[in-house]
């Protein structure tokens, strides 16, 4: 049954048609997504999302996938995942507050459980937005009593290029009781809908590389595909990870 829901749903967006859509400014986003491996289609996981922008979201600003990002206002969003294969469900609460001095703050909170257990997570996470398209932020993650808090920084920079429409690049490093964490990502926005990457996670004791493209199909003025396709490069794990989704702005 979960394989024909999935089938049911990429069926679906594929046949919309797809036509010149207005990219209009926009307060509310909401989106519903289905992720998972190709070697085990029908067991991903389903994330249904919305959020909403105190002020309006322009879309000529840079890629679409990054439209969010790059209008730096503040924003509250609200979000449920379920993953039946692991019997797990959570539900996440979260904001960000920009100030006029272009400093930010934000909070996240996320209840899940896991089979009979069931917990908390807590997100706090401050920063700096340092021009237009680049910020720079601290966070710390705590949670029930029997998980082990961590904290790390960030920096992400969106850099627009003439003949293509850019790369958005990404540098974290996280702090845990075992080891660090390093991670590096590079997305390179061949147009304003279609992005190819490359990711690097070092967790201490191991590497991965995974190369990813990405596409934003827009269908209306109002709703828009979203698909992805990544592969973890020398590694054990087998089929690719692939994703789609419908977004809608308004």
């Amino acid at each position: 049954m979960k394989n024909v829901t999935a089938l049911a749903l990429l069926s679906g967006l594929f046949a919309l048609p797809a036509i010149a859509a207005q990219d209009a400014p926009f307060q509310h986003e909401a989106g519903l997504e289905y992720s998972a491996n190709t070697e085990e289609f029908g067991d991903g996981i389903w994330d249904l999302n919305y959020r909403y922008y105190i002020k309006p979201v322009s879309q000529d600003n840079g890629p679409y996938a990054l439209n969010g990002f790059l209008a730096q206002t503040t924003n509250i969003g609200a979000g449920y995942s379920m993953f039946d294969d692991a019997d797990t469900d959570t539900i996440r609460i979260d904001g960000t507050y920009v100030f006029d001095s272009k400093w930010f703050v934000g909070a996240e909170y996320n209840r899940f459980e896991i089979g009979d257990f069931s917990g908390n997570l807590y997100q706090f996470d401050a920063g700096y937005y340092f021009n237009d398209s680049s910020k720079v932020a601290a966070f710390y993650v705590d949670g029930s009593d029997d998980f082990e808090s961590f904290y790390g920084a960030e920096i992400r920079s969106f850099l627009a290029f003439e003949a293509t429409t850019g790369i958005d690049l990404g540098a974290m490093w996280t702090h845990t009781d075992n080891d660090d964490i390093f991670n590096l990502n590079a997305d390179w926005y061949v147009t304003k809908a279609w992005s190819v990457g490359l990711g690097y996670v070092d967790d201490g004791s191991d590497n991965d590389f995974a190369a990813k493209t990405a596409y934003w199909l827009r269908m209306s003025d109002a709703f828009s595909a979203t698909f992805e396709v990544s592969k973890v490069l020398d590694s054990d794990v087998d089929g690719f990870g692939a994703s789609i989704g419908i977004v809608g702005r308004f």
